[in-house]
């Protein structure tokens, strides 16, 4: 028995899903649980300001293009005899390319909703127009997350329901809710990135994929992604067959029904898993996270929003809907999750520790909560920060409690003119500011490799690294499992002695035994 148990701990490693795919992991993979949240009894919350990107989604023309094409190459050039079982009696679904949510994205925001009433009850009281403000962009899938966060706020409250004149007409409480959105050519708030020149030709925008590119090309990228898989499927693979597949791995975790469960995942090793989660946070790294300042100064003007809400009299919930570039861009302005020289750097403890690890920090329906709380001893105000439903530290925010509506004031002054658009996208000076350090697209190799953010000398051995951790950790709980075992065997030999012993000293010739002393209790 101990040995199926200790065969079966062996090849734990190959048996747990890897879970982290940057930009695209589920919200469930990453995140907390906002009903645990606790604060101080003295506080009082009583406003809320939520920002939260769409839910899960189906992908886009070119992935599903692209998945449809590597589909096709495996089955075509991979051996029949060594195709998976599951493979050969597969059927491939038809891979909807509108981006819009799959069911899984809807859950997300609506049991978003559900834990985020449970917590604060009194910031969600029963629909009124005038007691809720939720905004989305133009694009479906906002709405569409915005629609299923109010259907978990509201669901079984609102008066349609089975009153209903029609037949066979069963509503169910169901409460219709405003969202207002505007057009992408005037929504500065949620779109700031849009209609900005100096951040759209920036060159640090322009070549935001460049260093992508370069890892692409390196001999890790082949050493770790292309070899391997290769050998696994029995065919040489592209770059390009490389991320075609990966995409099939990350659908089957955003829509494992949709997949007709696949099991794509098992033809990538473990060790290629790291560095692609690596290779997709790049390139957001440099369009919207801290290479990018124009690009994260830009969000200040949800912090404008926020302390608008805030500071109105009428108590209204403020819900906002969008995107990653919407999101991450302001988790970057209030400096959470902030890596030192992440951009130059790729030593082990960078790579495998990076606190701006986006398949933690940006999952789809990644979201920022603010709540307002009042002291009701001293009548001051404090604002507490809830990343994915775990409360977080804004480092310029001095008390430990949160932040207060001054010092959030004070990042948005911190910004390019005190968060003036006008200047930051359209001024004549608007794109200097990180222009000299940013990465760009060279042929002088000698500038390439002082740039290059992946330093491929420490790639390798990051990796090996990692696997020796995983080693590790199975090695220890081998060890778990053993000593268990031979715990438990001596247990059973203690109680076998201790049943016996008394039979074994005998010094009473009619009962047999004499009670040891410490038998007795």
């Amino acid at each position: 028995m101990n040995y199926f148990i200790l065969l079966a701990v062996s090849y734990l490693p190959h048996l747990l899903a890897y879970r982290d795919f940057s930009t695209h992991t589920p919200y469930d993979y990453a995140r907390g649980d906002i009903t645990e949240a606790k604060w101080s009894k003295k506080l009082v919350p009583t406003r809320i300001y939520l920002l939260a990107r769409h839910g899960s989604r189906h992908l886009g023309d070119d992935e599903a293009i692209g998945m449809n094409d590597i589909i096709d190459k495996i089955l075509s050039e991979m051996d029949v005899e060594n195709q998976p079982a599951w493979l050969r009696n597969w059927e491939r679904p038809k891979y909807t390319e509108d981006k819009h949510l799959v069911p899984q994205g809807m859950l997300e925001h609506y049991h978003l909703a559900q834990r985020y009433k449970q917590r604060f009850p009194a910031l969600f009281p029963d629909y009124y127009p005038t007691r809720y403000h939720v905004r989305s962009t133009f694009r479906i899938r906002t709405s569409q997350s915005a629609s299923s966060f109010m259907f978990g706020l509201f669901e079984g409250t609102g008066p349609l329901d089975n009153t209903s004149t029609r037949d066979n007409v069963s509503t169910n409480g169901f409460q219709p809710v405003g969202i207002y959105e505007e057009s992408r050519d005037e929504d500065v708030l949620l779109r700031f990135m849009d209609n900005c020149p100096a951040y759209e030709n920036s060159p640090i925008t322009v070549n935001y994929y460049s260093e992508v590119n370069k890892l692409q090309k390196s001999d890790h990228y082949k050493k770790l992604i292309l070899d391997p898989i290769s050998e696994r499927l029995g065919f040489t693979l592209t770059v390009e067959d490389a991320e075609n597949l990966y995409n099939l791995c990350t659908f089957e975790h955003v829509s494992p029904t949709e997949s007709n469960n696949s099991s794509f995942c098992e033809m990538i090793p473990r060790s290629a898993f790291a560095l692609f989660d690596y290779e997709k946070d790049l390139s957001r790294y440099y369009s919207s996270s801290y290479p990018n300042k124009l690009g994260y100064e830009l969000s200040c003007v949800l912090l404008q929003d926020l302390l608008s809400q805030f500071n109105s009299e009428k108590p209204v919930a403020a819900l906002r809907f969008a995107h990653s570039e919407t999101v991450l861009p302001l988790v970057t302005l209030l400096g959470i999750n902030k890596d030192e020289d992440i951009m130059y750097t790729w030593d082990k403890e960078e790579f495998w520790s990076r606190a701006t690890k986006l398949s933690e920090v940006d999952p789809f329906a990644v979201n920022l909560g603010f709540v307002l709380f009042k002291n009701s001893s001293s009548g001051d105000e404090i604002i507490k920060v809830y990343l994915n439903e775990r409360e977080v530290k804004v480092p310029v925010c001095e008390s430990v409690e949160g932040c207060t509506k001054d010092e959030l004031l004070a990042i948005v002054h911190s910004t390019q003119g005190k968060c003036d658009r006008s200047l930051m996208c359209f001024g004549a000076n608007s794109t200097e500011d990180e222009i000299s350090e940013t990465t760009t697209e060279t042929n002088d190799d000698s500038s390439i490799s002082a740039r290059r953010v992946v330093s491929e000398d420490l790639v390798e051995a990051a990796v090996a690294a990692k696997l020796a951790d995983e080693n590790k950790v199975l090695l220890g709980f081998n060890l778990f499992i053993i000593m268990t075992v031979l715990s438990g065997l001596c247990i059973v030999l203690i109680g076998f002695v201790g049943m016996n012993i008394k039979k074994i000293i005998s010094d009473d010739g009619v009962s047999g035994y004499h009670k040891m002393p410490f038998l007795d209790s």
